[in-house]
């Protein structure tokens, strides 16, 4: 139990060292506009056909386009690229703990602040689209538009598209929107977990790169019609879900490589050396 605190305290310490960070302050800001560039395309989409969409479609439709899970990466890249957050106080905090549960806090802090990422975009979308929709299990007519758009002339027209019939077949709104939280999240955390092993490996600017490479190898993938080789494609749910609990086979992929990178960190994390590290700092 007293491990356990251990760990939950020094996440709390990373959190207010962070949380004044500009880094991190422009990444959900960075985030929340680059979302919010196509939640605004959708929305216009929604106005000029003069009907009412359900609050919860937007996310679920701005988080299906292609081009926008490549940059709202961007954003979250921002936030963590100080992984893994070695401060002046680390070896206090070591004298205090141990690296291990040094690393679990790190790992736990990844993850509160990817859902924290994730709900930020979720609450401005919410927000904005309470304006002009309704809540329900419904899908709205504008998203049948463009899921049955199959000449892609509404996604020319207005820059977005929703080519998910497959969804609106097998989900409700809400069971779409929840499951598109959650595949955003794991990947988000999967983006994470690998910048943070990268950079116990390597400079933090070397890791960024890998991290930022693979995430354009995966987009490029997307394009080319190899989406099933993509990460970032499989951080879409309309690729998996086939109405036999495909997504689930997704879920389980995420978090055995979410898995792995952590374990993965708690061998390195005996090897690194912090005074290199807060030198570097």
């Amino acid at each position: 139990m007293a491990r356990i605190k251990q760990v939950f305290y020094m996440t709390k310490t990373t959190f207010l060292e962070e949380q004044h960070n500009k880094r991190v302050i422009m990444g959900f800001i960075l985030g929340i506009a680059l979302f919010g560039y196509w939640l605004n395309l959708f929305l216009q989409y929604a106005l000029d056909i003069g009907e009412p969409v359900n609050v919860l479609e937007a996310f679920v439709v701005v988080e299906h386009h292609h081009k926008s899970i490549l940059f709202l990466v961007v954003g979250w890249l921002l936030i963590i690229s100080d992984a893994p957050f070695i401060k002046k106080n680390t070896y206090l905090l070591l004298c205090r703990s141990s690296r291990k549960q040094w690393d679990a806090a790190m790992l736990q802090y990844i993850m509160i602040q990817a859902f924290l990422y994730v709900a930020g975009i979720v609450a401005v979308s919410v927000a904005v689209s309470t304006l002009l929709g309704f809540w329900g299990n419904m899908w709205s007519s504008p998203i049948y538009n463009l899921a049955m758009d199959t000449n892609n002339h509404l996604g020319v027209k207005y820059n977005i598209s929703f080519p998910w019939v497959n969804i609106m077949q097998t989900m409700t709104v809400p069971q779409a929107f929840m499951i598109t939280f959650v595949f955003l999240f794991l990947y988000l955390v999967l983006i994470g977990f690998l910048l943070y092993v990268c950079n116990l490996l390597l400079k933090e600017i070397y890791g960024t790169l890998i991290v930022f490479g693979i995430q354009i190898a995966g987009y490029l993938l997307q394009q080319e019609g190899a989406a099933y080789l993509s990460l970032m494609a499989k951080a879409i749910p309309g690729y998996a879900i086939d109405g036999n609990g495909g997504q689930w086979k997704v879920v389980v992929l995420f978090c055995a490589i979410i898995l792995i990178l952590a374990l993965i960190s708690s061998w390195l994390i005996g090897r690194v050396d912090f005074k290199d590290a807060m030198e570097e700092e």
